[in-house]
């Protein structure tokens, strides 16, 4: 199927959810490259076929307010590959202040996906592996480590989160840049959204979801990469 067949397919999709009061998310990842004078290399924009099962267990405890409890498929797995599993409490993307009662969850810049400057820990994170997508992944293949040694990013802090409403449908953009202080090329072939988040009070980072970029893209040397992940729903009303 075509690109343009395929988005008259979302569009029918939309209307029809909207009609039918149906929760529709939809997200988009979007990258751009250019050079140390500014000039833009390549540009690409494409859905995102890839949340993980962290994504989708995460929004059905929220929604549902039930616990993030392995016994009934709704742990989330850290990006360590360890299964955080609790019957009583919900996991959650943002960072908690703690303590049984009266406690905050935090989506300021050090929590959630907004990751400060040369954070890799968390945030949009970028690799050079090409392992197929599934929706059992928590990692990337091969993370690019911040920095500026050879075969390294340096990554920016990420920008605040820009959310817009048009009619119905409500947009949420996460923007980051990465730039190539590494002395030579480095071609990405992966991007991911990483979240530091909670799990029964305690901090736990987990990936929320992982795309390939077919055939990967060149960041040159003194060249920079922007990456943006985009989350979109369109309300009934």
């Amino acid at each position: 199927m075509t690109g343009a067949f395929l988005e008259t397919e979302y569009d029918d999709l939309r209307k029809l959810a909207k009609k039918l009061h149906i929760l529709l998310p939809e997200a988009f990842w979007e990258f751009e490259v250019r050079d140390k004078n500014g000039l833009t290399l390549a540009r690409h924009r494409q859905r995102s076929h890839s949340w993980v099962r962290n994504a989708y267990n995460l929004m059905v405890c929220q929604a549902a307010a039930v616990p993030g409890d392995l016994a009934v498929g709704l742990a989330v797995v850290d990006i360590n590959g360890t299964a955080r599993s609790d019957a009583t409490t919900q996991p959650a993307s943002g960072l908690s202040s703690g303590g049984a009662s009266n406690s905050s969850i935090y989506v300021n810049l050090g929590n959630g996906i907004y990751a400060g400057a040369g954070v890799d820990l968390f945030g949009i994170v970028v690799g050079t592996g090409n392992n197929p997508e599934s929706l059992e992944s928590y990692a990337l293949a091969t993370k690019i480590v911040s920095g500026n040694l050879a075969g390294q990013l340096s990554y920016s802090a990420t920008d605040p989160p820009t959310i817009s409403t048009i009619g119905t449908t409500k947009t949420v953009a996460w923007v980051r840049y990465f730039n190539n202080n590494s002395g030579g090329d480095i071609t990405v072939n992966e991007a991911g959204v990483y979240t530091k988040g909670t799990y029964d009070n305690s901090s736990a980072t987990f990936m929320l979801c992982r795309d390939l970029l077919a055939g990967g893209v060149v960041v040159p040397n003194t060249g920079q990469l922007k990456v943006t992940y985009t989350l979109q729903l369109t309300y009934p009303a």
